[in-house]
């Protein structure tokens, strides 16, 4: 599936600044499900310097360096990519004990998720309410993973284009979020089971989009490690699994390590921000 994505930055500052440099999380992740088929960045005002390069977790990252003062900062990124659809669970956990909860990797592999098994910020509340999915399914670990999902989505859903996700328990607690909140609750409670999760920062295509004029966003889902499945995704803000509809720009064990746009200024100003995004199937705009 062929998809065109336009994605543009608007920042407007009241006097002007100095940018300091500017890390993006833009540039669609290649995989054997995914191929890069075209990209481009414009940036006004045009930096001095912009260096590409991977990231500690493989992802491509940019680092733009200004030179000169500015009232405003602009980016457009158009990209194309084709996704290829594919069953999720279409896999045998190997071990086959890890069908069932908790998840035991063997030495070696725990060793290298251990950044993804990090339990930082969960609490008890987190705890009880992950076995108690886990016990209502019969520890389960696909059926746990479904629902948990589904759990998390009943949740009221709120757009919030800027600042670090909620803490889990927050998300937990009053129960509506942003899609980076729910992600973020989803990889605390996937971790309590023992399974290593990271948090995804990418673009979400619906197969048939109710309003193809109602406006877009970035999105962001997890991804868990399964012992013979490998990395698969969950997004618990569509209630779905990963299968070809969502593009990755970005995969960490810390969510704010693939924030699409990070950076500050240095001026007496206040700023406005603005974020748009455009999906389309390439067919489509024929």
């Amino acid at each position: 599936m062929l998809l065109k994505i336009e994605h543009e930055l608007d920042y407007q500052y009241s006097n002007a600044v100095f940018l300091e440099p500017h890390y993006l999380y833009l540039h669609p992740k290649r995989s054997s499900l995914l191929s890069l088929q075209s990209f481009d960045i414009q940036i006004s005002p045009e930096p001095t310097t912009i260096a590409k390069n991977l990231d500690t977790s493989d992802n491509t990252q940019y680092i733009l360096f200004f030179k000169d003062t500015t009232s405003a900062l602009n980016i457009k990124v158009t990209s194309i990519v084709d996704t290829t659809v594919f069953n999720p669970l279409s896999f045998i956990y190997h071990p086959f004990e890890n069908s069932s909860l908790p998840i035991q990797y063997s030495e070696e592999v725990a060793q290298a998720l251990s950044p993804y098994l990090v339990k930082d910020g969960i609490t008890t509340l987190i705890d009880q309410t992950a076995r108690q999915i886990a016990g209502s399914v019969d520890w389960n670990t696909t059926s746990f993973l479904t629902s948990l999902n589904a759990y998390i989505h009943d949740f009221r859903y709120e757009v919030r284009d800027e600042g670090e996700p909620h803490s889990p328990e927050i998300t937990l607690l009053s129960r509506y979020g942003s899609c980076r909140d729910y992600s973020v609750l989803f990889m605390a409670m996937c971790r309590v089971m023992g399974i290593a999760a990271r948090f995804v920062s990418g673009y979400y295509s619906a197969v048939e989009p109710e309003d193809p004029s109602q406006p877009q966003y970035l999105h962001a889902w997890v991804e868990v490690y399964l012992p013979g499945g490998g990395w698969r995704g969950f997004d618990p803000t569509q209630n779905c699994l990963v299968s070809g509809n969502h593009i990755p720009v970005g995969a960490s064990a810390i969510p704010h390590l693939v924030t699409p746009i990070r950076g500050t200024f240095r001026g007496s100003a206040s700023g406005t921000f603005e974020a748009k995004v455009k999906i389309a199937k390439l067919d489509e705009l024929h």
